[in-house]
C-alpha cells in the first residue's frame, strides 16, 4: 500500500537506500504522545525527571547491553522529548533485544533500537506506575551525522537544550519573544 495512504501528509526524512543498521553516528529525537510534558520539568535550566522520565533514562543507558555493537554519546531527556546520539560500531547480526517482533525491520538498526526502547519504556511505565494510554508519538526523527562538525553541532544542541527550554517551540509554556 502507498505510504501516502497510510500516513497522509507524512514525508519521510529517511535517506533513500541508506542502511540504518550500518556503522555510524545517529542523532535521534523521540517525542512523547501529543508532546505532553510527562518526562519531567525544567527548573533553573536543569531537567528534573518524573518517574516515567527516570524509566526513560534507565532504558536509554541500557541500550548497549541489549545492542552490544552500540555506544551512546550525549543525550538529554526533556519534558516531552528525548535527544540522543547513538553510535553503531559494527554491522550487527540478529538481536533478541526487541520485546516486539521486528518483522521487516533490520535487526540492530536504529529503527529496531528505537522500537525496543519505546516498547520497554511503555511496558515498564504500565507495570511500575500503572500508566495507561500511550507514552510515545508513533514515529521518531533521526539524522545521520556524517562528519565531526555535524557530531559537534548535535552534541552542543543536546547540551544546550535545557538552557533554551523556556523559549523552545516544543515547550507548551514557552515565553514569547526571542532570546
Amino acid at each position: 500500500m502507498d505510504d501516502e495512504v497510510l500516513h497522509p501528509g507524512h514525508r519521510s526524512i529517511r535517506l533513500p537506500g541508506f542502511d540504518y543498521s550500518s556503522a555510524g553516528l545517529y542523532f535521534i529525537t523521540i517525542c512523547t504522545c501529543e508532546k505532553k510534558s510527562i518526562l519531567g520539568h525544567v527548573i533553573n535550566e536543569r531537567i528534573e525527571l518524573s518517574s516515567i522520565g527516570c524509566i526513560v533514562r534507565e532504558s536509554w543507558i541500557s541500550i548497549p547491553s541489549h545492542f552490544v555493537a552500540t555506544r551512546l554519546h550525549e543525550f538529554v531527556i526533556m519534558p516531552n522529548h528525548l535527544h540522543g546520539i547513538v553510535e553503531i560500531c559494527a554491522k550487527l547480526g540478529r538481536s533478541s533485544a526487541a520485546p516486539l517482533p521486528v518483522s521487516a525491520m533490520q535487526a540492530g538498526s536504529i529503527g529496531a533500537i528505537v522500537r525496543s526502547l519505546k516498547a520497554f519504556v511503555t511496558k515498564q511505565a504500565r507495570q511500575q506506575l500503572g500508566w495507561s494510554g500511550e507514552v510515545w508519538h508513533r514515529n521518531y526523527f533521526e539524522r545521520v551525522l556524517r562528519d565531526g562538525q555535524e557530531f559537534s553541532n548535535a552534541t552542543r544542541y543536546i547540551l544546550e537544550n535545557p538552557l533554551k527550554w523556556e523559549w523552545d517551540r516544543e515547550n507548551p509554556n514557552r515565553r514569547s519573544g526571542t532570546r
